[in-house]
């Protein structure tokens, strides 16, 4: 357990350098989208999606959805990645946690309370991804690809399996809040995908940082950055909604980043809210620095899988449910 508390703070501190280089010159190749908004439709508003989306309440089907505007070949290899992750997650994944909860008893200072969660959620499976077949397939009004794949034909790794077949996920959320007499917040998702040697794409990257003022998104098929742009989509008209019905244990997030920006969020938030009651006091201490003290932080590891049991969209927004 010592062993990954460790590894849970070095990728910490791996993805906060990772923050501090995103102003960097990236990379670029054929893959890119150009990302000149002006050549996409900034008020679509169909708010249509395939009635078969709701199969992803099925344990026997998982969907897939790839970046806005990317060429359809590419985009359609991508959501199908993306739908056999998430059924590996689904079926088996292995789930680590350090919650750290700061107090302070200076009033002069502005915080008096800091929370910090690091999840990290790993899963692997054989696929052969070369002839697995996509069920249905379906393209949005941003040239989103949607996708449905069978899990029967994913598989949990068995010694008798073939290791050339392997897909390996990694999937990470950082919370941090700052409360007092101000306010701050942050949060990050990643998402890795690691594909057999003999595939042509080897990964899948995905980062979305969130912060109070928007979400910074970085989407990577191999080493080059899929390209477009952020928080113009809307799938609906905005209106005020009675969300009462949607408050029972549902997790939402916002459209306007890409529907698939919205899934994963909503997806490792209900891993989160799920295993919140879980875990162990690992540490207790009267001082962490000059401003907090207090320290009370929780350690969890759990071997589980999950089922999605309900999904809607209502003004813009995702609401999904889970259970273990």
């Amino acid at each position: 357990m010592t062993m990954n508390i460790k590894s849970l703070l070095i990728l910490l501190v791996v993805f906060l350098g990772n923050l501090q280089l995103k102003g960097q010159v990236r990379d670029s190749c054929s893959l890119v989208v150009d990302s000149l908004q002006t050549q996409f439709p900034q008020n679509s508003e169909d708010g249509k999606f395939p009635d078969w989306i709701q199969l992803a309440t099925s344990d026997e089907f998982c969907i897939g959805v790839s970046d806005p505007y990317m060429d359809s070949d590419m985009a359609l290899e991508q959501a199908k990645l993306r739908a056999v992750a998430i059924a590996c997650l689904k079926k088996n994944l292995a789930y680590r946690s350090i919650v750290d909860n700061y107090t302070s008893d200076k009033k002069e200072r502005y915080a008096s309370s800091k929370f910090v969660s690091l999840t990290n959620v790993l899963s692997a499976a054989q696929v052969d991804l070369k002839s697995l077949p996509i069920e249905k397939s379906f393209t949005s009004s941003f040239d989103e690809v949607f996708v449905l794949v069978n899990s029967a034909n994913i598989r949990q790794i068995s010694n008798e399996c073939d290791s050339t077949n392997t897909i390996r996920i990694s999937a990470d959320l950082l919370q941090s809040e700052i409360k007092g007499s101000r306010e701050e917040s942050y949060s990050f998702i990643k998402l890795y995908i690691n594909t057999p040697k003999q595939y042509p794409i080897k990964e899948l990257k995905y980062y979305s940082y969130n912060t109070q003022s928007g979400k910074d998104i970085v989407s990577k098929i191999n080493q080059f950055e899929i390209k477009f742009p952020s928080g113009i989509f809307r799938y609906q008209p905005f209106q005020k909604s009675d969300t009462t019905a949607y408050q029972n244990g549902m997790i939402d997030a916002s459209l306007h980043y890409s529907f698939w920006n919205a899934y994963l969020d909503v997806i490792l938030n209900n891993l989160l809210l799920m295993t919140k009651n879980g875990g162990k006091v690992k540490s207790v201490g009267d001082q962490y620095n000059t401003m907090f003290k207090n320290l009370f932080r929780v350690v969890d590891y759990q071997k589980m899988k999950f089922s999605i049991t309900d999904i809607n969209v209502e003004g813009n927004r995702l609401y999904m449910k889970t259970k273990l």
